[in-house]
């Protein structure tokens, strides 16, 4: 499925619950991952139920500090929390 076919309301529910990201709505949604009581990185996801863009999709990817591909795999099913935060270890951004 990936980014073509995904909207802004279905990746923020798919990051609540399976990235365990916390959104607070203003202008836009902004959500933290919050790794042992550390802010680790945060996300902006557009308000509303519009189409990702390429850029937009690209860009959310980079402020989770994963690839669009992960990104992909939040949305279809294969990469939840334990893959999340085994990637961010690789990365060295937790410990």
């Amino acid at each position: 499925m990936g980014y073509a076919q995904s909207n802004s309301g279905e990746l923020r529910r798919k990051c609540e619950t399976k990235l365990r990201i916390k959104f607070r709505s203003s202008k836009e949604q902004n959500g933290w991952f919050v790794h042992n009581g550390i802010r680790i990185c945060r996300v902006t996801i557009p308000l509303g139920r519009k189409p990702l863009k390429t850029g937009t999709y690209k860009s959310m990817a980079r402020q989770l500090c994963i690839s669009t591909q992960q990104l992909d795999g939040v949305i279809d099913c294969p990469f939840g929390h334990a893959e999340y935060v085994d990637e961010l270890a690789r990365q060295g951004r937790i410990g």
